[in-house]
């Protein structure tokens, strides 16, 4: 095997969870969001361990093959699918006891009538569309509509209201718009009789008491990223290593991988790691990002190949095949964020997070 690996660590997931729920107030409930697998980090593993260690209120996915996922390793509490759905995906998340985003009349009478059928009450968190326009109800018409056909429907508990905002950390004044939108929607919906949940506010978002209502969601705050106001509070939960498989040196003039991107300006050490945007290592990074060795950074030269990139050694003394070397993550008094590497690509953390492919090992370090 080779030594190529992501390690991912739930504790510091814990400790970021410690840490979000810290900076809320006590009344205040949290929602975990662990779809997309946890943003990479192992979903089946991580959710029972928040939900044991009290430190989830609930839990977030996208769809419900991953809510059904979360009950079979063993979760009990809140599931809430945040995405739309098909017919055979909304009876599946009765099934699977999950809380199903709701915003039109069809998927709720198709919600009921699997409730009906299996003699369960279902559960649904009801999508206000305050501006992202993505999925949700846009105007009080549509919301009056949805709540007189909801009044009628006993088989589903409205256990929740939400929304999501479209650029809370870029867009105060439109972030405030779209509240004050949604706590219109909220008024109505409680003066019509039902008494949801109510939340708004992800990871950038969350530490705003105007923006908290009954429930937060930490997203990408989970996982160490996305939050400025917490620098130096959150840690990366996944570290990404390898060993390299070869160390040349060469000469002022010659040239390193394809399309001859890199010149050589001096006599350069190149060492050379198995691994590249076939494991989902960006290729744009060739260039632009840096690689820890020694606990020092080598910067990524030449484009990054679908199976090997190369780095600059030259200066780091003692480097040998047997050296550890860190593309993500922390070695002695440096580390490579999710956040820098998502800078240099010109995508997301998110993106980074996600983007390790099958063949990159999984080991998960505690």
């Amino acid at each position: 095997m080779r030594a190529t690996e992501l390690r991912i660590s739930h504790e510091a997931v814990a400790a970021n969870a410690r840490a979000l729920r810290a900076r809320v107030p006590d009344g205040v409930k949290m929602m975990c969001v662990v779809k997309a697998d946890a943003y990479g980090h192992g979903a089946a593993r991580l959710a029972p361990r928040l939900e044991v260690e009290g430190l989830a209120d609930g839990f977030a996915v996208a769809i419900a093959e991953e809510a059904a996922e979360l009950r079979a390793a063993g979760v009990r509490g809140m599931v809430l699918i945040l995405g739309g759905a098909c017919e055979e995906s909304l009876r599946e998340a009765v099934r699977a006891g999950a809380s199903q985003a709701v915003y039109d009349v069809d998927s709720l009478g198709v919600l009921a009538d699997e409730a009906r059928r299996l003699g369960v009450r279902a559960k649904a968190h009801l999508k206000a569309d305050t501006g992202m326009s993505r999925i949700g109800v846009r105007t009080m018409d549509e919301l009056d509509r949805l709540l007189a056909r909801w009044k009628d429907c006993p088989e589903v508990e409205m256990e929740g209201m939400f929304t999501h905002f479209s650029a809370a950390d870029t867009d105060p004044a439109f972030t405030a718009a779209q509240s004050e939108v949604f706590s219109r929607m909220l008024d109505r919906v409680r003066a019509a009789g039902f008494a949801p949940i109510a939340h708004a506010a992800a990871s950038s978002a969350m530490l705003d008491p105007k923006f908290q209502y009954d429930m937060v969601r930490a997203g990408i705050g989970l996982y160490g990223c996305g939050m400025p106001a917490m620098d130096g509070e959150l840690r990366c939960a996944q570290t990404l290593v390898t060993r390299p498989i070869r160390i040349e040196t060469i000469q002022a003039g010659d040239t390193v991988g394809y399309g001859r991107t890199f010149c050589a300006s001096r006599e350069t050490a190149v060492m050379t790691l198995p691994i590249g945007y076939g494991d989902g290592y960006p290729r744009i990074l060739g260039g632009r990002a840096d690689v820890l060795v020694h606990g020092r950074r080598a910067p990524v030269i030449g484009r990054v190949c679908m199976d090997m990139l190369m780095a600059d050694v030259t200066g780091i003394p003692g480097v040998s095949l047997d050296d550890e070397v860190v593309l993500l993550g922390r070695q002695g008094g440096e580390v490579i964020t999710p956040d820098e590497l998502a800078g240099h690509a010109e995508t997301i953390s998110y993106e980074i997070m996600l983007g390790f492919l099958p063949r990159v090992s999984r080991r998960f370090v505690d």
